[in-house]
C-alpha cells in the first residue's frame, strides 16, 4: 500500500431506509444500481447521496421543517429526504402537499410553495458509515431510518433501474445464494434492521440503539484484500466477504 498518498477527506452524504409493514412482514425499500454503473453495478442500495451546499443553509429551511436547524445532523436529515424525493419521487413531510409539487424549482422553494414541513424529527439515526481510508473518492455517510407515508416510488430509468420493496432477511437469504450483489455496510445494516419484524419494532430499536462511526480498515496481504470492522460497532460481523469485495473492492486495489 502507498503510504505516501494523501488520503481523501470524506465528503458528507445521507442515506434513509425507508421502512413499512407488508404482508410477509418488515419491508424496506432498496434501489437496484444499473449494470452500466461503474461502481457497484447492479448492487442494491438504499437512497442518497451528498450533503449539497444548500442542505447547509439552515435560512432556506426557516418554517419548512419539522425540528430546527440548530440540529447537530440537520443537514444530513435534509439531504436524505431531499435525495428520497430526487430518486425514488417520495416526499416525507408533516402532511400532504397543497399544491402539485413543481419539480423544476430548487427543493427548499418546491416545499416551500407545497405548503408542506419536511419531517426531519420521525427521522431515526441508524448507521453512520466512513469510506475506508485508501480509496479515491471517500463518504461520511450517516443512514437513517423512516417510516413509509404511501408516496409511490418512482425510479429515474437511469442509475436506478428499479425500486424493490424487500423483507431483510429475504433480501440477506438471495445474497447468501448469490442472487444479488450487496456491498459490506448495505449487508450489515440489513442484519441490524433485521432483528425487527414492525416499523414500530425497528424505530423503538434504532432509537435505543447507540450508532457508533464505522470506518473500515482495508489490509493488503499476498491473499489480497481484506476489510475489516471494530467488532465495537455492534452488527456481529468484522469482516467483509469475497463476495462484497468483488462488488466494491476493484477502486481499493487500484489505488492501494
Amino acid at each position: 500500500m502507498d503510504h505516501s498518498r494523501k488520503i481523501a477527506f470524506p465528503k458528507p452524504a445521507s442515506s434513509i431506509m425507508v421502512i413499512r409493514d407488508g404482508q410477509g412482514g418488515l419491508e424496506v425499500l432498496m434501489i437496484e444500481r444499473a449494470k452500466t454503473m461503474k461502481f457497484a453495478p447492479g448492487a442494491f442500495v438504499f437512497p442518497g447521496g451528498k450533503v449539497d451546499k444548500a442542505d447547509m443553509q439552515g435560512w432556506r429551511w426557516q418554517g419548512i421543517t419539522t425540528g430546527r436547524s440548530a440540529m447537530r445532523d440537520f443537514p444530513y436529515r435534509v439531504a436524505a429526504l431531499r435525495e428520497l424525493y430526487e430518486e425514488a419521487g417520495i416526499l416525507l413531510t408533516d402532511k400532504s402537499p397543497k399544491r402539485t409539487l413543481a419539480n423544476a424549482t430548487p427543493f427548499a422553494s418546491m416545499v416551500r410553495m407545497a405548503g408542506v414541513k419536511l419531517d426531519i424529527l420521525n427521522m431515526v439515526p441508524f448507521a453512520h458509515w466512513v469510506t475506508p481510508e485508501p480509496m479515491p473518492r471517500r463518504f461520511d455517510t450517516h443512514f437513517y431510518l423512516a417510516p413509509h407515508n404511501g408516496d409511490t416510488a418512482l425510479h429515474d430509468g437511469n442509475e436506478a433501474i428499479s425500486f424493490r420493496w424487500v423483507n431483510p432477511r429475504r433480501i440477506l437469504d438471495d445474497w447468501e445464494n448469490d442472487r444479488i450483489p450487496l456491498m459490506f455496510p448495505t449487508r450489515l445494516n440489513l442484519m441490524k434492521l433485521a432483528r425487527a419484524t414492525t416499523v414500530n419494532e425497528a424505530l423503538r430499536q434504532a432509537r435505543r440503539a447507540r450508532v457508533i462511526r464505522t470506518l473500515p480498515v482495508v489490509h493488503m496481504g499476498q491473499a489480497g484484500v481484506k476489510l475489516t470492522i471494530d467488532p465495537a460497532t455492534g452488527f456481529g460481523v468484522t469482516a467483509a466477504t469475497p463476495k462484497e469485495l468483488s462488488v466494491e473492492a476493484s477502486g481499493i486495489a487500484k489505488k492501494a
